[in-house]
């Protein structure tokens, strides 16, 4: 499975994460000082001064690149339950419950739709329960508070969510754009590069076949760019037809790439004789009048020492050894 990452609409929960840890240090810092030293709330102020420490270790791991999920999820976690708190034991009027309302935007940012989902429910029930159970010199005060409270997250809520859901979908095009060959739907170079960075790291060996269509100039010029592109589309779904791989791209013009994990060097070349025949039986059809092609295939095997531009030159050497020799062949 693939371990690309990809691009983002927004700034990144990552990047989030550094300077809201930032942010929550510093006001936990302040309201420590103010429950301490004026409003005499030691117990709550020793959960703020821990709620500030432990940010401040968020941002400083953060600000060295060393960021880990659990560092988000401990951090909002411990501001949850401090929020919480501070609604159970200060004073209504103190405001405490309008700290809870910026609790989705939050949730949303680090921890995407589905958990930014439940974890807002989560809080509003909770927040609610709270306040119910607050003694209060006015019968109607925990109900009307409880009303009030309730409108106003779910509004923030449904905003947070309606973003997330846009940003999703804006991230997906963006993966798309960025990654995927607009003419034939399949993968292109960027997302090679990508795979070949993750595939190096989890693959012992990984071959590589370099295709190309044997004198695909002639196409346009007999036919047209548009009968052209038609062709390339059609030999890209005869590629995945062909082969039992999602690792398949259009490294540009008439040329693609195949990536093959795991496998002997005599399973490559049998596979890569499968990708040459199937192209060499196929038949592109120009309106009315059929189109012949046939494929010249390079095979490259992964060695140790190789970056990306070795093992892509060292296919392509193949690739122009199986051109001098004839076409319509594989070289490994």
């Amino acid at each position: 499975m693939s371990t690309r990452r990809y691009p983002h609409s927004s700034v990144s929960p990552e990047e989030f994460h550094k300077w809201l840890s930032a942010l929550i240090c510093v006001l936990n810092c302040v309201y420590f000082l103010l429950n301490m030293m004026v409003m005499q709330k030691f117990g709550i102020g020793a959960v703020q001064i821990t709620v500030a420490v432990f940010s401040g270790y968020c941002f400083y791991k953060s600000s060295k690149g060393l960021y880990q999920p659990w560092h988000s999820y401990t951090l909002l976690t411990s501001l949850t339950l401090s929020i919480l708190l501070s609604i159970a034991v200060m004073e209504l009027v103190a405001g405490a419950t309008y700290w809870g309302l910026a609790l989705p935007f939050w949730y949303y940012s680090l921890f995407g739709l589905r958990k930014g989902f439940i974890f807002s429910a989560v809080i509003v029930l909770s927040t609610a329960t709270v306040i119910f159970f607050r003694t209060d010199t006015n019968i109607f005060m925990p109900y009307r508070t409880i009303f009030n409270f309730t409108l106003v997250y779910c509004s923030i809520w449904l905003v947070c969510h309606v973003y997330e859901v846009q940003r999703q979908k804006t991230s997906e095009l963006l993966h798309s754009l960025a990654l995927q060959d607009d003419l034939t739907d399949l993968q292109n170079r960027h997302a090679l590069k990508a795979d070949f960075r993750a595939f190096h790291k989890n693959f012992e060996n990984m071959h590589m076949l370099i295709i190309d269509i044997d004198h695909f100039k002639n196409i346009n010029d007999k036919y047209g760019h548009d009968i052209g592109d038609s062709v390339l589309i059609k030999v890209a779904d005869t590629l995945t037809q062909s082969i039992q791989t999602k690792e398949i791209y259009r490294l540009g013009g008439e040329e693609f790439i195949i990536l093959l994990k795991n496998i002997s060097d005599e399973e490559a070349c049998r596979q890569a004789e499968k990708v040459r025949k199937a192209i060499e039986l196929g038949i592109f059809f120009s309106h009315n009048e059929p189109i012949k092609l046939t494929v010249s295939i390079g095979i490259s095997s992964l060695r140790p020492e190789h970056e990306f531009t070795d093992f892509l030159r060292a296919a392509d050497q193949k690739l122009y050894q199986a051109k001098r020799e004839g076409r319509n062949r594989v070289c490994a």
